[in-house]
């Protein structure tokens, strides 16, 4: 934990930066959060033995990391609980020691480890939004409830939100605010933390950027699903199917525009943490041009923190020590270039 008086300057100096309310210094300091930029990544359930051994590989990874997702739980078919995902095709599911087993593996590095929810599984191939709905709309209080038990129950950290949605559910913004918000008063409670996976444009999917603001005060990273689209370089465009340009034409896939996004909404930078892809080793245009540490650095000028899909490290790149050295610097030196991306005042 950094020193009681740092964490009051850094709290103190951001709510007067973005005019926030006491919600933001409440949920820093009931959770716990440093102000330093997270490194995030998951273990998929139908990937633990390779994440496993990716996460041996070098003691710098464990170094590097500061929270692990464990993506092996959905809503059970009524709303109302939880049930353990299958770790492949036959509807096997991941068991208790499975979860024991990262969790001991990171406890044990001093990594915050969290019950990643998600609404996709090996077996049904498919993001079921009316699965996710069931649960966070239909059986808000039982859903958080089960949550916070489950949380409990296997002694980890957190919850990270992984509920998805393809398509257009602006309709279930304000039920999902609430979900988050019902969560978040639980978790908060008992120090734990509370993240969401969110979609990289304000444009289309549930949920997206244009709910981020929701959440402000309320959640304690933002996790940005853009991976291999997200890059500093990026003058990539969005339009969502039927519907105008997104932003008007605006790149909106560079590092510092999501970010941007993040500041105008309330949120401090290193809670806005930005995707990165581990099964490739680049990423971005030109092709090819770009390597993993380039693009750390790209993060780590700005002051933003990283999450990883997934920790089984596919690409080789990934295994590098000096990868891993790089993520270390992200954490140990974040750089200053938000600054120049807060709103001015009025």
């Amino acid at each position: 934990m950094p020193r009681i008086e740092a964490c009051m300057r850094a709290v103190a100096g951001f709510l007067s930066v973005f005019a926030l309310g006491a919600g933001v210094a409440f949920a820093a300091q009931a959770a716990g959060v440093k102000d330093i930029p997270p490194v995030m990544g998951w273990v998929p359930a139908y990937g633990i033995d390779a994440s496993m051994q990716a996460l041996d590989a070098d003691p710098a990874i464990g170094k590097g990391l500061t929270r692990i997702g464990l993506q092996f739980w959905n809503p059970s078919a009524n709303g109302r609980g939880l049930v353990l995902a299958p770790v492949d095709g036959s509807g096997t599911p991941v068991g208790p020691a499975a979860i024991a087993r990262v969790r001991n593996w990171a406890h044990a590095r001093h990594i915050k480890v969290l019950l990643t929810v998600y609404n996709n599984s090996e077996t049904t191939k498919v993001w079921n939004w009316d699965l996710a709905r069931r649960a966070f709309k239909d059986q808000r209080t039982d859903f958080v409830r089960a949550l916070v038990a489950e949380v409990r129950k296997y002694k980890l950290d957190g919850i990270d939100i992984d509920l998805e949605g393809d398509g257009f559910f602006d309709s279930d913004r304000a039920a999902f605010a609430a979900f988050v918000d019902e969560l978040s008063r639980a978790l908060h409670a008992e120090h734990k933390l509370l993240t969401v996976d969110s979609f990289h444009s304000p444009c289309f999917n549930a949920p997206n950027m244009s709910w981020w603001a929701d959440w402000r005060g309320k959640v304690d990273a933002i996790h940005s699903m853009g991976y291999a689209d997200l890059y500093e370089a990026s003058e990539e465009t969005f339009t969502p199917p039927g519907k105008p340009v997104c932003e008007h034409g605006a790149h909106i896939f560079k590092y510092s525009w999501q970010l941007a996004w993040g500041l105008k909404a309330g949120f401090r930078p290193d809670q806005i943490v930005m995707g990165l892809p581990t099964d490739v080793d680049h990423w971005g245009r030109p092709a090819g041009s770009n390597d993993a540490i380039t693009h750390l650095r790209e993060v780590q000028a700005l002051g933003a923190g990283i999450a990883l899909w997934d920790l089984q490290l596919a690409a080789q790149g990934w295994r590098s020590h000096a990868t891993w050295e790089a993520v270390r610097a992200l954490r140990e030196h974040p750089g200053s270039g938000w600054k120049a991306l807060v709103p001015a005042k009025p």
